[in-house]
C-alpha cells in the first residue's frame, strides 16, 4: 500500500509550487548602450564565422554583440546605437534582455551599413558625442561599449580633436564619468575596403586615389613639416600625398589612445567568448534585488515525494534487507 503521507506531501508541494510568489535576492545586472560603427572599413571582411568563410566586421560585431546578450542574467539592461561620421544615433533605451530580448534581437540583427547618412567617419569625435549623448539623455549608470575599427577617414587633424578627458572629469554638480569598454574590430594585418555602388552591388576595392592620404582639415599643426607649404593656397602642400588610407586594419594603438584619457577599457574583439568577459568585468556590474522564481524547488521535491510514493515494493524490500527466498522441499 502506498504511503498516504507522500501522495498527501507531493500534493501540498504542488500546490506551493502554483501559488509561490517571487521572492526578493540580491544579484548581479549589467546595463549596456552599444554604440556601432556602420561606416565603410566595417565592410572588411577580416573576420570568420563558424564555417570558416569570411564575414565582415559589422557582422561579426553583431554576431558577438547577440551572443553575449544571450548569456546576460535577467534583470539586465541594452540599449543600442549607430554612428557614422561624427554622429551617433540612438535607437533605443536600454530595454530589459529577457522580457525583450526578442526587439533586441531583431534590432541588432538588422544594422546595415546602407544605414549610414554620411561616408566619413570621425571616431574621436563620435566617441565625444556618443558620451554627451549618454549625458542628454540620463544614461549616466550606464556602461558603453564603443564598437569600432577606428580608422579615421579622412585622417583626422590632431590639433581640431576634443578633450576626452575632460569631457570625463566629474565636476561639483556634475554626473560621473561614464564607464565604459572600447571594442577595437578588425585584423592587424592591412585588408581592402570593399567599394559599392548605389545599389549595394560590390564593384571592387577602395583605392589609393579614391581616399584622402592625410588631412586637410583646418591649419597644420607645423607647418615646417609640410613639403610645398603655401601659407595662403596650400597650407597642407602643393603635393600628392602617398598612404595606404584606402586599406585598413583595426587601429589599435590609436583606439588605446582614446580609451585612456576616456578611462574607458579596451578590448579587441576576437571571440564572442572573451567579449562576453570583457563585457561582465566586476567595473561594469551592478546589485540589485531581483524578484526570483523559486517555484522550480518545491516542484522537483514534489517529484521525488511521488518517485518514492510509487517505487515499487520489492526494490523498498530489498533495499531494507528482507529477501523472500522459496521454501526448501523436503526429500522423499
Amino acid at each position: 500500500m502506498k504511503s498516504p503521507w507522500l501522495i498527501i506531501s507531493t500534493a501540498l508541494l504542488l500546490l506551493l509550487s502554483v501559488l509561490m510568489p517571487h521572492l526578493p535576492f540580491p544579484s548581479k545586472k549589467y546595463d549596456y548602450f552599444f554604440m556601432i560603427d556602420i561606416t565603410r572599413s566595417m565592410n572588411v571582411e577580416d573576420y570568420q564565422n563558424q564555417n570558416g568563410d569570411p564575414i565582415s566586421r559589422l557582422e561579426k560585431v553583431k554576431a558577438d554583440a547577440l551572443s553575449a546578450v544571450q548569456k546576460l542574467p535577467c534583470g539586465s539592461r541594452v540599449g543600442l546605437g549607430v554612428f557614422t561620421e561624427r554622429m551617433p544615433t540612438l535607437l533605443f533605451t536600454p530595454m530589459e534582455v529577457c522580457a525583450d530580448y526578442p526587439e533586441i534581437r531583431e534590432s541588432i540583427k538588422r544594422i546595415d551599413w546602407r544605414m549610414a547618412w554620411v561616408a566619413d567617419s570621425n571616431i574621436i569625435q563620435a566617441l565625444a558625442n556618443t558620451l554627451e549623448l549618454m549625458h542628454t539623455v540620463e544614461l549616466n549608470d550606464t556602461t558603453l561599449v564603443f564598437f569600432t575599427d577606428g580608422q579615421e577617414a579622412p585622417p583626422i587633424n590632431a590639433r581640431y580633436a576634443p578633450d576626452l578627458a575632460e569631457l570625463q572629469t566629474s565636476e561639483d554638480n556634475q554626473p560621473p564619468p561614464i564607464k565604459g569598454l572600447l571594442v577595437g574590430t578588425g585584423d592587424h594585418a592591412l585588408s581592402r575596403i570593399p567599394k559599392y555602388d548605389e545599389e549595394g552591388v560590390q564593384i571592387g576595392f577602395y583605392t589609393a586615389e579614391d581616399v584622402p592620404q592625410g588631412t586637410t582639415f583646418g591649419l597644420p599643426e607645423d607647418p615646417s613639416k609640410i613639403e610645398g607649404y603655401v601659407p595662403r593656397n596650400a597650407p597642407w602642400g602643393n603635393q600628392s600625398r602617398a598612404g595606404n588610407e584606402h586599406l585598413s586594419n583595426v587601429k589599435e594603438e590609436y583606439l588605446k589612445s582614446l580609451a585612456e584619457p576616456a578611462k574607458l577599457h579596451y578590448h579587441h574583439l576576437q571571440s564572442a567568448s572573451e567579449l562576453y568577459n570583457a563585457l561582465t568585468h566586476d567595473d561594469f556590474s551592478q546589485r540589485h534585488i531581483r524578484q526570483t522564481d523559486l517555484s522550480f524547488i518545491p516542484a522537483a521535491l514534489a517529484m521525488f515525494c511521488l518517485f518514492l510514493a510509487y517505487l515499487p515494493e520489492s526494490l523498498v524490500l530489498r533495499k531494507k534487507g528482507v529477501v523472500k527466498s522459496n521454501p526448501v522441499q523436503a526429500p522423499h
